[in-house]
């Protein structure tokens, strides 16, 4: 990265890890869109401090940093609502989001996979129901199937990808050769 200079090495490094740190927020904050706005507040001081950035350091464990004060800061708007966090259950999450980033990131490239294993019918299907605003009714309306077909699709396909991805994390040893 040495070549690169200090703005493109941001946008790398913003972009290669945006998941991690949004999953790390939402860990800590229980309304999606709460923490959207908290991981867009988080990208702007990132921006304004990247200099304060020590290369060839954690960028995911400085970025939760600004992220952690980020939603320290905002827990006053939070209270208002039904669910809040005490502190130390607060400081629980913040440590146990950390401590899974590595997981889930290995969780997510194996989902990635499996997806990719799917006939395209199929994965449409699946990708049509979880986009944003997606629901199942249109997802089976564009892929040619009738809702009841959908779910019952659905329910096959979820299957198949979590053997798939349970597979993927823990590969068996195939026979005769433990």
């Amino acid at each position: 990265m040495s070549e690169e200079s200090p703005s493109q090495q941001l946008v790398q490094l913003v972009t290669r890890h945006q998941r991690r740190i949004f999953s790390y927020i939402h860990a800590l904050v229980p309304n999606r869109h709460d923490a959207e706005d908290l991981l867009q507040e988080t990208n702007s001081v990132i921006c304004r401090k990247f200099h304060d950035f020590q290369p060839g350091t954690d960028f995911v464990a400085w970025a939760c940093q600004i992220a952690w004060w980020r939603v320290r800061a905002a827990r006053q708007k939070f209270a208002r609502s039904k669910v809040t966090f005490d502190e130390r259950v607060l400081e629980a999450l913040s440590r146990t989001a950390v401590s899974m980033t590595a997981e889930l990131d290995f969780r997510h490239d194996a989902l990635e996979h499996c997806l990719a294993k799917l006939n395209p019918r199929d994965r449409e299907l699946v990708m049509g129901c979880y986009e944003p605003d997606g629901n199942v009714k249109e997802a089976a309306r564009r892929s040619g199937r009738s809702t009841v077909a959908a779910y019952k699709a659905l329910a096959r396909i979820r299957k198949l990808l979590f053997d798939c991805v349970s597979f993927q994390l823990h590969p068996q040893p195939s026979p005769g050769h433990e």
